[in-house]
Parts: C-alpha cells; structure tokens; sequence
C-alpha cells in the first residue's frame, strides 16, 4: 500500500512511539548537490550517510569515507560506480540476478578468492530462485 509519506514524516511517526530520546538526527536531501561533504561532519559522533540513486549526479560527496561516517549507497547498475573509489571501497555488496557477463566481473574482482568460479554460480543461482533473493559479496 502506497501511503505517500515523506522518510521525514515517517520519521516523526515513529518518534511518537519511542519512549527513551537520542540525540539521533536525521535529514534527507533531494539532490546530491545538498549533501554536507563528509568532512564537515563531527568525527566525534557515528554518522550514516544513505546515497539512493545518485548515478546520474557527481559522486564527490560519496566517495571516499571520513569523519567516522558509514555509508549506505543504493544503485541499479553496479559497473556505472566510480570503481577505484565506490566499486573498490565496497564491504558489503546485495547482489541482484546478473547475468552471466556481469557476474563473472564481480566474481573477479571480489569472490575469486574465495570459493571457485562455479560455486558461486550455484549460490546466486540458488539465492535468486528466492523471493527477493539475493546473493552476498563481501
């Protein structure tokens, strides 16, 4: 059911319900161009920093990581990200059904040390016969 609501109202819905207050701040930015550059931040607090679809903008902002920041950075197409700087930084890849020229380039260039070639064809395989399936590259 699509309800409409801005991550900022949904945001303040559930503060509502939350009984024990952080100092947890939120804030969400329509353009890349918005975005604080990370050194800006406290390195003295945790910050999470979310990029949604940003392909089509200038990726400053999102590459690299400073100021003890975290970072979350959601894309359709894997091989459109800078790679010596987004791609090469990765910790943590969801990986979505490939096919089978994509999957060999990521198996490359993070799986190959890891398990063989086949293997990991068999866990994609297996992940994606899942509802949501996906399979994990670290």
């Amino acid at each position: 059911m699509n309800l409409n609501l801005s991550p900022i109202n949904i945001r303040e819905e559930m503060a509502k319900n939350q009984t024990n207050r952080t100092d947890i701040e939120c804030k969400f930015f329509e353009s890349a161009s918005y975005v604080p550059d990370p050194r800006d931040l406290s390195p003295e607090k945790k910050n999470l920093m979310v990029f949604d679809d940003l392909l089509l903008e200038r990726q400053n902002k999102c590459e690299g990581r400073h100021s003890n920041i975290d970072c979350f950075y959601l894309a359709q197409n894997y091989f459109k990200l800078p790679r010596q700087t987004i791609r090469e930084n990765a910790n943590f890849i969801c990986l979505f059904p490939q096919h089978l020229k994509n999957m060999n380039h990521i198996y490359g260039g993070h799986v190959s040390s890891d398990m063989i070639k086949d293997e990991f064809r068999t866990l994609c395989k297996k992940a994606w016969n899942e509802t949501h399936g996906f399979s994990l590259s670290i």
